[in-house]
């Protein structure tokens, strides 16, 4: 029976009962969001999503920050840096490279469609927030609209979310599946578990979660290509922050202020990615192809030694 629960040779439980762990401790932590929401007013779940999300996700990054190292000591019985998580010189290089990779991704697919013609450009809605000088700082109204403090509002919010889902899913779930099934299962397993977890998103569909895979897969390479997490944790910053906030797409099916005031003009959704965003239109494969050279150009020539598809 012993033999069910724990690996005699590891001297530490299977894989499937670490994650299963893991998830009741991130979950438990994470379950203060349904806890704050009743603080906020009568709001709808949809309200509290949209206007709050900085709060959910704060949650979000606390929980990954604290069960992560807990679940990585006590039930991997491994540090938490081994992880891909050792600071060095090269740490901030990865992570602004793969803020702009994933900047100009974003500038490619907008290019694209206003060459297209499926986009229309209608200038810039940059200005400063009437929220700064009321006597009564409101926060909802504060983010509706694009200002310097809204914008690093908006950035702070993509880099946690960058930073919690790449700890959770590249680098805790990955690696511990990894340990258990191989590093080739464990890809498929998590690009397709990425994929149906974003497909419960507003205006998510088939195509849209499919794309969902593909980019979990282009996370992964991340860590791939330098065992680091941190070029991953770029792109992923970088990705959310270009393609909403600033060149005016939804994200994930999600859209809030936008520093480029634009109008989607083509009904054919598939192209164009509609209400769900890029991730939705099949022009972004191409980019997301051309992404996946570049990193691994970069991993060659700052990471000569790895091996892409060896396990730690």
């Amino acid at each position: 029976m012993k033999n069910i629960f724990v690996n005699s040779s590891e001297h530490r439980l299977r894989t499937g009962w670490r994650i299963l762990i893991f998830l009741f401790i991130f979950w438990g932590f994470a379950s203060l969001i349904f806890l704050i929401k009743p603080l906020l007013g009568d709001i709808t779940k949809r309200e509290y999503i949209q206007n709050y999300s900085l709060i959910i996700v704060s949650i979000l990054a606390l929980g990954a920050s604290i069960a992560v190292p807990l679940a990585r000591k006590i039930l991997d019985k491994r540090s938490f840096v081994s992880l891909g998580l050792k600071a060095n010189k090269k740490s901030f290089q990865d992570i602004l490279f793969g803020f702009f990779l994933s900047g100009l991704m974003a500038t490619l697919f907008f290019t694209l469609m206003l060459v297209l013609g499926f986009v229309e450009f209608n200038g810039f809605n940059f200005n400063n927030s009437k929220a700064l000088t009321e006597s009564s700082f409101n926060f909802v109204q504060f983010m509706s609209v694009i200002s310097i403090g809204s914008m690093l509002l908006l950035l702070l919010e993509h880099i946690l979310v960058g930073y919690w889902e790449e700890l959770v899913f590249r680098g805790y779930l990955l690696q511990n599946l990894s340990d258990g099934l191989g590093i080739k299962t464990a890809i498929i397993i998590s690009c397709i578990i990425y994929g149906l977890i974003h497909s419960t998103n507003p205006n998510a569909g088939l195509l849209s979660s499919s794309i969902i895979v593909l980019f979990g897969f282009l996370r992964i390479f991340g860590y791939l290509a330098t065992k680091m997490l941190w070029l991953s944790i770029g792109m992923h910053i970088g990705w959310n922050f270009f393609q909403g906030p600033i060149f005016g797409f939804a994200a994930s099916g999600h859209k809030k202020a936008t520093l480029i005031n634009q109008t989607i003009t083509s009904n054919q959704e598939y192209l164009t990615g509609g209400e769900f965003g890029p991730e939705g239109s099949l022009f972004i494969i191409p980019i997301l192809i051309l992404a996946l050279f570049v990193m691994r150009w970069y991993g060659k020539v700052n990471y000569p030694k790895i091996k892409y598809l060896e396990s730690d």
